[in-house]
C-alpha cells in the first residue's frame, strides 16, 4: 500500500496525465522520502495501462536507480552549446516522444536550465499536439524531482549568483511548474527499531537541518557547525583504528558477510585517506589480498 503522503503525489500526476492536457511538477524532497519509489509506481502503473513513460536522470548513477533509466543526455541527445535537442523529424525518438505519456528526469538541480529550456523547445517543434496552443513541452507531462540542498549545477569558475541563475527555478519554465512536497523519511521509518526511533529521527532532523542553513549563527552561505559530541570519536591512539573499529565491529568474524559491509560505510573527502583506510582493513581480513581490495575499495 502506498504511503498517504505519496499516494496523494501519484493521484495528482496520474490525473494529469489520464486528462493528456500536459503539465510540469517538481517533486521537492532529501533523500529517503520516497522519489525513487514514487518514479518507480507511475512507470509500473502507467505501462500497465498502455502508456509509455520515459525515465531519465542527469548523472549516471542516478539512471542505475531507474527501470529502464538513461542520462539525460544521452536519451535526449542534449547538447548544452547550442542549447538544442538533436533530434530530428522522422527518428524513433521523435515517434516515442509523440508517444509519451510522461517524462521523468531525476536530480534536475544538478543540470543547467539551459537544458530543460532546450527540451521544451524541441518538444514545442516536434510532438504532434491536437491543440493549436503552443504549450510548454509540447503539451505534455513532465515531472522533475531533486534537492536543491545538495548539487547544483556546475559552472565553471562561476560565483553564487552565476549558480544561482543557472538552475530550474531561475527558467521562465518554472512559471509553469506545480511544486509537490514529501516531508516524511521513509527510508528510517522502514528501519527504524523502536528502541532507537527518537534517537535516529533527532539526527534526520539535524542533518535536515544543516541543509536548510538554520544550524548555528545567521550566515551567508559560510557557517561553523558543532557535531555534537555523541557523534564523535573522542579519545584514540590511531583514527583510523578508531573509525574502522567503530563502523566494522569484529570485521574479522563477518567479512565474508555481504550484508554486513551494506549497511555501513566510511567516507573521505580525500583518496589518499581512502586508500590508508583500505590499507588498514587489508590487515584485518585473512585470505586473497587483492581480491578484498577489491571488495574493501567498492564498498567505500
Amino acid at each position: 500500500m502506498i504511503p498517504d503522503e505519496q499516494a496523494s503525489i501519484y493521484n495528482q500526476i496520474v490525473e494529469v496525465v489520464n486528462k493528456d492536457e500536459g503539465g510540469m511538477f517538481f517533486l521537492y524532497g532529501y533523500r529517503g522520502i520516497g522519489k525513487t519509489y514514487i518514479w518507480k509506481t507511475l512507470a509500473s502503473s502507467l505501462k500497465a495501462d498502455n502508456k509509455i513513460v520515459i525515465m531519465v536522470a542527469s548523472s549516471g548513477i542516478t539512471s542505475l536507480l531507474l527501470h529502464g533509466g538513461r542520462t539525460a543526455h544521452s536519451k535526449l541527445v542534449l547538447v548544452f552549446e547550442d542549447s538544442t535537442c538533436n533530434i530530428h523529424q522522422g527518428t524513433q525518438l521523435v515517434e516515442l516522444l509523440n508517444q509519451k505519456s510522461l517524462i521523468i528526469w531525476d536530480e534536475a538541480p544538478m543540470a543547467h536550465k539551459f537544458y530543460f529550456e532546450a527540451l521544451d523547445h524541441s518538444l514545442r517543434d516536434i510532438i504532434k499536439h491536437n491543440s493549436t496552443d503552443n504549450k510548454i513541452f509540447g503539451g505534455k507531462v513532465m515531472v522533475f524531482g531533486g534537492d536543491f540542498r545538495q548539487i547544483l549545477p556546475v559552472i565553471p569558475r562561476g560565483s553564487h549568483s552565476d549558480i544561482a541563475n543557472a538552475k530550474i527555478n531561475s527558467s521562465y519554465l518554472w512559471d509553469h511548474c506545480q511544486v509537490l512536497r514529501l516531508t516524511k523519511n521513509m527510508r528510517l521509518q522502514n528501519n527504524m527499531q523502536a528502541t532507537d526511533q527518537e534517537e535516529i529521527a533527532s539526527f534526520a532532523q539535524w542533518i535536515i537541518d544543516i541543509g536548510d542553513g538554520i544550524i548555528g549563527h545567521d550566515n551567508d552561505g559560510y557557517a561553523t557547525i558543532e557535531i555534537p559530541q555523541e557523534l564523535l570519536i573522542i579519545e584514540y591512539n590511531d583514527p583510523i583504528h578508531s573509525i574502522v573499529s567503530s563502523t566494522f565491529p569484529d570485521l574479522c568474524h563477518h567479512h565474508n558477510d555481504p550484508e554486513y559491509f551494506q549497511s555501513k560505510a566510511i567516507l573521505a573527502s580525500i583518496n589518499e585517506t581512502i586508500q590508508q583506510v583500505n590499507d588498514y582493513i587489508l590487515t584485518l581480513i585473512p585470505g586473497d589480498h587483492i581480491l578484498n581490495y577489491l571488495i574493501v575499495f567498492f564498498m567505500f
